[in-house]
């Protein structure tokens, strides 16, 4: 009987055993279960966040929607406003193409009908005043040198015959009459032959002693031949353009452009000095229409001398010194956070949201600082210096993955 209770419980202990056993796997089970979750839930943390910090920034309007961690991978630095600075004279710059001026070309035009005989110059040749361009064969020069000729002949027998009557008259042989006949015959001839002269010098012919088929289109001023538009053998009509001279003596002119921005502060007779060069010149006239797509203005400026340093169809940067100077509250800020966007001067403002597009007025300007002024802009606003450009790809709707930031932007 004691045997049969040993027996017991060594099986009782060795259930006792098993259950314990089941018990703590069961418990090492459940510990590294919740240790696994507990992994996973971090990661897919871990891997939100990173889905958030690499997904592009959104646009909406002006607004950018960009988080603080996009705004740090991004490496955007930011600029706070202080105090606006106040009595800052708006630099007004403009460009535009060097051209001639209106007073500066001459046309040639041909003083007679006929036929080119020979072009005398090329383009582009330099030029003294009456020399000659082109010589034109004209059968009406013959024509009025042979009425000439005949009006010589008829008022040196007219003068002849009105001294033969005054000395009759002298004599009392003939009446006063036939005197004052004979002079008015000679004072007809003297109108007619000085008209016909006259005409003669206009076509460009000059003394006549014998007939000559050839009249000379001289140069009306020293200059340089621009174009000719007539050949060899050409036949052209009384008044026909010939080509074109320009007085190389004259002053240039210069044709600007402005945007709305900047034409609002601009006047007629305002100084303009060219950038890298000595001289300067007036604004003479502001186009009232825009052109074309542009939405600037054009604007021509006289020079007020001939200066080297220009040269017809050159680029040229000039500084407007208005008549009426504007003097404006400003707010100093880095020159690299201001980019440009349809002729259009952008910033980008940090907001609870991200950055917003606001468009401002430079006044002035250098590589380093620049005044700008805005209705929106406040004290202590945050404005991005650095990643400008990345922010403008975005907003324009290129994507941040396609406008990486280059190393000048970081």
């Amino acid at each position: 009987m004691k045997r049969v209770d040993q027996r017991v419980d060594v099986l009782n202990f060795k259930k006792l055993l098993y259950l314990m056993s089941v018990l703590i796997l069961i418990s090492l089970g459940l510990w590294w279960g919740s240790k696994l979750l507990s992994n996973k839930n971090i990661e897919a943390k871990v891997e939100r966040q990173v889905s958030e910090a690499e997904r592009s920034p959104e646009v909406s309007e002006q607004q950018i929607l960009i988080s603080s961690k996009q705004i740090e991978q991004v490496g955007i630095k930011l600029h706070t406003l202080g105090a606006s600075s106040t009595n800052i004279q708006k630099q007004i710059i403009l460009q535009g193409q060097v051209q001639w001026s209106p007073e500066s070309k001459v046309v040639l035009t041909s003083p007679v009908s006929g036929m080119v005989q020979q072009v005398l110059v090329q383009p582009l040749a330099e030029v003294t005043r009456n020399h000659h361009v082109l010589a034109v064969h004209s059968p009406d020069l013959i024509q009025i040198q042979n009425e000439i000729l005949q009006l010589r002949a008829q008022q040196q027998l007219a003068q002849q015959n009105l001294t033969r009557e005054r000395s009759l008259y002298a004599e009392g042989i003939i009446a006063e009459k036939r005197v004052q006949e004979a002079q008015n015959q000679v004072q007809r001839l003297n109108i007619n032959l000085g008209a016909k002269q006259r005409m003669l010098q206009f076509m460009g012919g000059g003394q006549v002693n014998s007939l000559n088929s050839i009249v000379y289109v001289k140069s009306p001023t020293s200059g340089y031949i621009e174009n000719l538009q007539v050949s060899t053998g050409q036949y052209v009509e009384a008044g026909t353009v010939l080509g074109q001279l320009v007085n190389a003596d004259s002053p240039l002119q210069l044709l600007l452009q402005a945007n709305l921005a900047d034409s609002k502060y601009v006047h007629i007779g305002d100084v303009v000095q060219v950038e890298g060069c000595d001289i300067t010149g007036h604004i003479q006239n502001i186009a009232p229409a825009l052109v074309g797509n542009t939405q600037t203005q054009n604007i021509i400026v006289q020079m007020d001398t001939k200066h080297n340093c220009l040269r017809v169809q050159q680029f040229v940067k000039v500084h407007v010194q208005s008549k009426q100077p504007t003097v404006i509250a400003a707010w100093p800020v880095p020159s690299t956070a201001i980019t440009s966007q349809d002729g259009k001067h952008i910033i980008f403002v940090k907001n609870q949201k991200g950055f917003e597009a606001v468009t401002v007025e430079v006044l002035s300007a250098d590589q380093q600082q620049s005044y700008i002024t805005a209705e929106k802009l406040k004290p202590k606003m945050q404005l991005a210096i650095s990643g400008v450009e990345r922010l403008k790809a975005v907003w324009s709707g290129f994507g941040a993955e396609q406008a990486p930031i280059s190393t000048t932007e970081r």
